[in-house]
């Protein structure tokens, strides 16, 4: 197949990271892909393969549709995949404007690519102007587009219902994600004697809440346990602040943006996530793969990946700080069986959801008319 992904930005975010770990994986296994981007994100971004072609767009929206239509008729993929909502509304007005474009040229039987549109957020709407058309429009462009994957169940209900996307063109497509290429440690004793690290990783945002796991982690009963929050993100600064108020500057560590973060996974006692909104969670995928007990706030995504509860604990949106001390306390003490953790991973892994990718990419090209 020839595939082109689609996204502004190859930056710091979950969905980034899936579309270059998809190109990554169609490359890898012969497809002829490239990645259209709008800007060059610098060095906090996710490894792309040499084998994926990567086109540079104007950073302008009005000049950056009219070229996307441009390298829609000259490139002429199978299939176009984009993520995020803003490049789903610019991909539909692109792939309009083509159309036009081949029948201004008398061209009109030449075919425009399949459209797959990817949404990875319950309130990315707010971001912006283009954001909020992106969900606004969706009844129109969740028609006009050969299928709509959300990334969670719980999403996908929020598109049809409060966004009034198609419910016949929707599919829920979970999230692949890499795991470690060696096997972690599957021993309860190992993972019960590690010193009490708490992880989290996240971007440094408002609705990670990170102030919450600080203030909860300053009453923790273990004095010399320490916090590590991995990433980078507008709330560095007030977070700073925070641990310095508290008195914890020898114990929490803020390291930034980390690409390869499977070391701390490997070293820490449990990951925690408070989240106020997740429409599934890579990281909790990732420190299931590593064995790690989860405790994650029940705000969407985290559900389904922990199965109700069973593979790690779903607490509460509105806990106050000491009640989520208390729930950390309880998991540093019984870290509990990595085993089951490890094998629930595997449920979210590259290969599976790719090859979901892959047989929905084949299924849209057999019921074309080309």
């Amino acid at each position: 197949m020839k595939l082109l992904f689609y996204i502004p930005g190859l930056v710091d975010g979950g969905a980034e990271r899936v579309i270059a770990n998809l190109a990554n994986w169609f490359a890898a296994n012969g497809h002829d892909v490239a990645l259209v981007v709008e800007f060059e994100p610098g060095e906090n971004s996710p490894d792309l393969s040499s084998n994926v072609k990567k086109l540079l767009l104007s950073n302008d929206h009005i000049a950056s549709i009219r070229e996307l239509s441009r390298v829609l008729i000259e490139q002429n993929p199978d299939i176009v995949i984009s993520a995020i909502a803003s490049a789903n509304f610019k991909i539909v007005a692109a792939s309009v404007l083509a159309k036009a474009r081949n029948l201004a040229k008398s061209n009109a039987a030449k075919t425009t690519p399949a459209l797959v549109l990817t949404y990875h957020g319950f309130e990315e709407y707010k971001t912006g102007k283009l954001s909020w058309l992106g969900y606004k429009n969706l009844p129109m462009m969740s028609r006009y587009a050969a299928k709509t994957v959300a990334v969670s169940d719980q999403l996908l209900e929020n598109l049809a219902s409060q966004w009034k996307a198609s419910r016949d063109k929707l599919l829920r497509i979970y999230n692949p994600v890499p795991l470690p290429v060696s096997p972690p440690d599957h021993d309860p004793a190992d993972l019960h004697t590690r010193e009490n690290i708490v992880l989290s990783i996240g971007r440094l945002v408002p609705n990670k809440r990170f102030d919450l796991l600080i203030k909860a982690f300053a009453q923790l009963k273990d004095k010399s346990a320490s916090l590590i929050i991995v990433g980078e993100g507008s709330e560095r600064s007030s977070l700073t602040s925070l641990i310095d108020e508290l008195g914890l500057s020898p114990r929490v560590k803020l390291p930034g943006y980390v690409q390869d973060t499977g070391a701390y996974y490997a070293s820490a006692k449990c990951f925690v996530l408070t989240s106020s909104t997740e429409s599934f969670g890579l990281v909790l995928v990732e420190a299931l793969g590593f064995g790690l007990p989860v405790l994650a706030t029940d705000c969407g995504g985290p559900r389904e990946v922990l199965d109700d509860g069973r593979y790690g604990s779903l607490l509460d949106i509105g806990l106050t700080p000491d009640r989520l001390a208390s729930e950390i306390d309880k998991v540093l003490e019984n870290p509990g069986d990595p085993t089951p953790r490890i094998e629930r991973a595997k449920s979210f892994d590259m290969e599976t959801g790719a090859k979901q990718y892959a047989d929905l990419f084949e299924q849209i090209l057999q019921g074309r008319s080309i």
